[in-house]
């Protein structure tokens, strides 16, 4: 999967759908359950994802509870047979709870946080371009170093995820072996470029949609 050049990472950097497909490959191959968060990274994930049984993968169901798939890793610390497991969360929902990094060594949790970053608010920028053509204070200018981040916490193990493929599946092998909680930083494109994303299928109750989403719930349910 070649990259697709992002303005804001100045290179050529791995999609999101891409990405996630390869760290959903990834939790299969070692049988770890997958907790996804609020925001493009469940939209995306809703679409990729091929589970052969429940209970493989656990969402929030779109109630927009950002910080969920991270919180969700301390599960572990309350089960008699803790399975492991990934949370796939954006930039914006990872740093809506961030205290989880300290949590889960506090309680002696084993998973994995992987963080795909577009330095944005992308579900929120998908709306804004769907509904008006433009987008509106959805990113910044501040960068974070999320690798440095984590790694200021005692017992977490924080990984660049790379930017290609082949670096993403060697720093997912690297932080599975970690014993406790391991932190993956995968910085993904955002854009116009239609290999960004899946897109999500209908209209959301927001923005100039309100009257016509409202109108077709009121006409399904009389």
């Amino acid at each position: 999967m070649p990259g697709a050049y992002d303005e804001v990472w100045g290179r050529p950097v791995l999609p999101q759908p891409a990405a996630i497909k390869l760290v959903a490959d990834f939790a299969k191959q070692i049988d770890a359950a997958k907790f996804f968060d609020a925001g493009d990274v469940q939209a995306n994930g809703f679409q990729i994802v091929e589970d052969d049984r429940s209970g493989d993968t656990f969402t929030e169901t779109g109630a927009s509870y950002m910080g969920f798939a991270g919180s969700a890793l301390l599960a572990a610390a309350a089960a008699r047979r803790p399975r492991y497991a990934i949370a796939f969360s954006g930039d914006g929902s990872f740093m809506m709870n961030p205290q989880v990094l300290i949590d889960a060594v506090e309680h002696g949790v084993r998973g994995m946080l992987v963080i795909f970053d577009n330095r944005r608010m992308a579900a929120i920028t998908g709306l804004q371009m769907a509904q008006y053509g433009k987008e509106f204070r959805t990113n910044d200018g501040v960068a974070v170093d999320y690798v440095k981040l984590a790694s200021a916490v005692s017992g977490v193990k924080a990984l660049h995820g790379g930017w290609s493929v082949a670096e993403l599946q060697a720093a997912l092998e690297q932080a599975q072996v970690h014993d406790g909680l391991s932190v993956l930083h995968v910085p993904v494109y955002a854009g116009e470029n239609p290999l960004g994303g899946l897109g999500a299928w209908g209209e959301w109750n927001v923005g100039n949609w309100c009257d016509a989403v409202q109108g077709e719930w009121l006409q399904q349910t009389l």
